[in-house]
């Protein structure tokens, strides 16, 4: 009787293990990059704590960083949902 050979299997990287792979190997600086984002946010973050807004959306270089309670809890490709927002910020910074 013939062995069966088994199909090759692929291994995947989920983005978590390669995310925490690139910190503990000292390839990214994550703190680093947590501060510049915080920093780039920062403006925008102030304006929507000031409207009393627990939770909301920044929307910046073709991204949707979402706020709750002081925390940027997640970040998505912006789309067509978020469109209306962008033209009321252009007419907002209009003269």
């Amino acid at each position: 009787m013939a062995k069966k050979i088994a199909a090759r299997r692929e291994l995947r990287v989920s983005d978590h293990a390669l995310f925490r792979w690139l910190q503990r190997a000292r390839i990214i600086d994550v703190e680093q990059i947590r501060t510049m984002l915080a920093s780039a946010l920062d403006r925008a973050f102030q304006a929507g704590s000031a409207m009393g807004g627990g939770e909301f959306i920044i929307l910046a270089e073709g991204m949707v960083f979402i706020i709750r309670d002081d925390v940027v809890v997640t970040v998505v490709e912006e789309d067509s949902r978020h469109g209306h927002a962008r033209a009321m910020a252009r007419k907002a910074e209009k003269p």
